[in-house]
């Protein structure tokens, strides 16, 4: 009897020294595998807010400043270059937002690939500098899309951090 609790205090004792740590481990590692998530999870949506933002409110200032300076140079030829430099550092802002979301989005997932599809529909009205109430009308409702687009991304991978808990 003395011998039989010996040899179970004995497997007792090597399984805590062999499965503890080996326990210990994986949750250590399922721990570091869902910060890594959250983190990178994190700034990902922070890096598409902040551009999707950007590219908005270049849009905004363009559709706004664009057609004034259109007119002064129409009617002061002498600020012709000081009004070409300012549209295109507006549009210089434009392309580099676009730029910056093509490279953040995934075009083979459908929501981010509807973003970037509006945005180069608003891209291609900016291009023809036609500024009627149509086309102000069509930018808007693509301004919408993005937004409402965004949001669901947003709600998406609110979502998958919620799923991780389960």
């Amino acid at each position: 009897m003395k011998m039989e609790i010996q040899i179970i205090s004995l497997i007792i004792a090597f399984v805590a020294v062999i499965v503890g740590p080996i326990v210990t481990y994986r949750i250590t590692k399922k721990n570091l595998e869902f910060q890594f998530r959250t983190i990178t999870q994190e700034k990902w949506i922070d890096k598409l807010e902040s551009e999707i933002s950007n590219y908005l409110f270049a849009i905004t200032h363009w559709v706004e400043k664009y057609p004034g300076l259109a007119e002064r140079v129409q009617h002061d030829n002498s600020r012709i270059n000081e009004i070409n430099l300012e549209i295109d550092k507006m549009l210089d802002v434009i392309i580099m937002s676009i730029i910056r979301l093509d490279l953040i989005l995934d075009r083979s997932h459908s929501v981010q690939k509807r973003i970037m599809v509006n945005v180069e529909e608003m891209k291609k009205i900016v291009n023809n500098k036609i500024f009627d109430n149509n086309s102000k009308a069509h930018l808007m409702l693509l301004y919408e899309i993005i937004v409402d687009s965004t949001k669901e991304i947003l709600k998406e991978e609110k979502k998958k951090t919620q799923k991780i808990f389960r």
